[in-house]
């Protein structure tokens, strides 16, 4: 069954929607439209000197990543190039977001869109790039290229996967496209034992390994490397920081008239807004003023007085100030989705966030773990939980080098997951 969809997939779904993509492209716009064309191009960009031939010559390391789950990616390419430093990099994406991010990576030698997944344009890829083996970061497995390289021999490993248990990718038609696909690989290499679990429906001939979550070493990388902060607004031991990061208009909703609530209790709040557009900042700064409160912007301040709100109007900068706080609210979370807790949590932080977090392992995975605080991960409601959450977290303040002592402890238990799957890379290419 699972053949028979894969081929159903290979010889009506793909070309189909090929089709599609390429008839309606001239009436696309944005990052559809520029998806298409970097596939249609073959665009590809070389970062270092030499060619494309001296490149292939040497039999590159081949890592794909959809877009943001270059993030998992970049410990894994830091350490190839450690252990491996003749031998270049290329990383492929799916989305053009990824591309202002391989810019500028320096350990990258080569970065490419993802071909469409057919079987002329990725047996040509591979031919003309000659990975030694192919890493694909979290979950854009596509069954022609996993074709593709099987038939040339490369190891291909799926690395920081996750399956949930109603992931769609196991249901109905589709998990036995899963499965095919699944099976071309070498090894699987899953976040965490349940994620092998959930993988035992399929049935897989693969190994499946519980290795960890690499993006955890990417987040303690950034934080023993920080970027340099203003030092004139770095606050005192003495001060309650709160800080609310990547939010959006919806979280900002419920978080400002908290703040509000909150102007007897000397508490000082960064908000670090998700997008830092002059609307998006002007408009939250009349929100500050409505509830009583005044605001400055990062940028453009040398003093962060009391009752003032320090907003945030530089991007890159979130998981550095960070370290400044002793609680945050992560944003997202009352939107849609909420964004990635790792760096909060891994600077020690307590972490709110509101009722939509489903989509994330660690703010699930947290909320069962309680130390001095009484939480790690705390879902948020509505404005009055805020309010009674952060007098809570105020009253323990004596309490707080303890308590993020104890949470960096407990989420640096997730370190190293790259160093097991660089040893699992070596294996696979002796035999």
């Amino acid at each position: 069954m699972s053949a028979v969809v894969f081929y159903f997939y290979k010889f009506i779904i793909s070309p189909l929607a090929f089709l599609l993509l390429q008839l309606f492209r001239p009436v696309l716009s944005g990052k559809l439209r520029e998806m298409i064309e970097d596939r249609n191009a073959g665009f590809y960009q070389i970062k270092v000197a030499g060619s494309e031939a001296s490149l292939a010559q040497s039999s590159p390391f081949w890592i794909h990543a959809a877009s943001g789950e270059i993030e998992y990616a970049r410990p894994v390419i830091r350490e190839l190039k450690r252990q491996y430093p003749g031998t270049p990099v290329l990383v492929t994406y799916s989305s053009p977001s990824a591309k202002k991010i391989l810019a500028g990576l320096s350990d990258v030698d080569v970065w490419a869109s993802l071909p469409w997944d057919r079987s002329k344009t990725m047996d040509a890829f591979v031919t003309r790039w000659n990975p030694r083996a192919l890493l694909i970061s979290r979950t854009d497995v596509w069954p022609v290229l996993l074709q593709s390289v099987v038939q040339k021999n490369i190891p291909a490993i799926l690395f920081s996967a996750t399956f949930a248990d109603n992931s769609s990718r196991l249901r109905g038609l589709t998990r036995h496209l899963t499965k095919y696909t699944l099976d071309r690989l070498t090894e699987i290499h899953c976040v965490s034992a349940e994620d092998i679990e959930n993988l035992k429906t399929l049935s897989l001939r693969t190994p499946v390994i519980a290795s960890g979550d690499t993006r955890f070493d990417q987040v303690f990388h950034r934080l023993e490397n920080p970027k340099a902060l203003k030092n004139e607004l770095i606050p005192s031991p003495e001060e309650f920081i709160f800080i609310a990061g990547s939010t959006w208009p919806e979280d900002e909703a419920v978080i400002v008239p908290a703040l509000g609530k909150l102007s007897a209790t000397p508490v000082k709040t960064i908000i670090a807004p998700h997008e830092t557009t002059a609307e998006h900042l002007e408009f939250l700064e009349k929100q500050i003023q409505a509830v009583g409160l005044s605001s400055v912007r990062y940028s453009q301040t040398a003093q962060w007085p009391e009752n003032t709100v320090l907003l945030i109007d530089q991007v890159g900068i979130l998981a550095e100030l960070y370290t400044w706080a002793d609680v945050a609210f992560v944003g997202g979370s009352f939107k849609k989705q909420v964004h990635s807790v790792m760096e909060a949590l891994a600077a020690g932080l307590p972490v709110m966030v509101g009722p939509f977090h489903r989509n994330n392992r660690e703010a699930l995975f947290y909320q069962k773990k309680n130390f001095s605080s009484g939480m790690i991960v705390q879902v948020v409601h509505a404005v009055n939980d805020v309010v009674i959450l952060l007098q809570r977290m105020k009253k323990l303040q004596p309490q707080t080098p303890q308590i993020k002592e104890e949470i960096r402890l407990e989420i640096g238990k997730n370190r190293n997951s790259t160093v097991r799957l660089i040893s699992a890379i070596e294996k696979n290419l002796q035999r």
